[in-house]
């Protein structure tokens, strides 16, 4: 019997294999154990020596079940914070025409959500949030009732996660839940970029009655590590006109409630106009 030549299997080469999984991080954002073996026809353990190889020479990170780019991690709050500002901005006052006196609200820990908690001064809400920065802005002037879920505080988002968080969340029912994602596949869902974060989104998402996803253009046909739901778990996309016709048709044939939103840099007077465009209602989901 013909022996393999080592660092092959079935055929490839182990730097033809890592050469073709570099491949697959730079147009997807990430990879996952499972789906390059099954790619590359090899077996799991040989993708996670290759990964490992790769990570050791610094040419991406690796990532519970997969890999992301070397460079991709979660944003410091403050670059967040200034990367399309614009489009966060408008998804934001789209979201307020959602709101009515006497709601209980959550916002996870996204700068559009954050955006949100900026224009929820003088409303007669009640807003929980695992973000420290939405804490601190609700509590600027006139603030509503607002509950922090506390928890470890991760440096990057400024967000709280872990056990105490989703422990604190058993206790609490949400009416509305805005919240975002790092990725969102039509296909596989939402994602995020590691488990503490996707928890947490997972927790707010089984408490909430409605949930709104908020997700400017760049945010769509991207993937990251952790998926934590479906897109058919959500009653309502909110995005920006940057969306294009094509993704906004997709969405709908989805069955996706779609609001689109204005993406101008500043806010528009207060008119009769509504700052949303509805394009198709989604049934309403069971209860959870």
């Amino acid at each position: 019997m013909r022996r393999r030549k080592p660092g092959t299997e079935r055929g490839k080469l182990a730097f033809e294999r890592q050469r073709e999984i570099l491949g697959l991080l730079g147009s997807s954002g990430s990879v996952h154990v499972a789906d390059v073996a099954a790619r590359l026809g090899v077996t799991p353990e040989t993708v996670r020596r290759d990964l490992e190889k790769l990570g050791r020479q610094g040419r991406l990170r690796r990532t519970h079940g997969g890999a992301v780019p070397a460079h991709e991690q979660d944003q410091p709050f403050a670059v967040r914070a200034v990367a399309h500002h614009a489009e966060k901005q408008a998804i934001a006052r789209a979201a307020t025409a959602l709101l009515a006196p006497g709601d209980v609200i959550a916002l996870d820990a996204s700068k559009t959500a954050h955006e949100l908690a900026l224009l929820l001064h003088g409303r007669e809400v009640t807003v929980v949030t695992n973000s420290l920065p939405a804490t601190l802005a609700l509590c600027q002037r006139t603030p509503p009732r607002v509950m922090s879920t506390g928890g470890w505080l991760d440096p990057a988002s400024l967000s709280w996660t872990g056990a105490f968080a989703e422990e604190a969340l058993h206790r609490v029912h949400i009416g509305k839940l805005f919240l975002s994602s790092k990725g969102v596949d039509l296909q596989r869902g939402l994602s995020e970029l590691d488990e503490a974060q996707a928890a947490i989104k997972r927790r707010l998402m089984a408490i909430a009655d409605e949930v709104y996803l908020l997700a400017d253009h760049s945010k769509f046909e991207r993937r990251a590590v952790v998926y934590f739901a479906a897109l058919g778990e959500v009653d309502a996309v909110i995005t920006d006109a940057g969306a294009g016709d094509d993704l906004l048709a997709r969405l709908r044939a989805a069955g996706l409630r779609v609001l689109v939103a204005g993406a101008e840099a500043a806010p528009r007077e207060q008119s009769d106009e509504s700052p949303i465009r509805e394009t198709r209602r989604k049934p309403r989901r069971e209860q959870r």
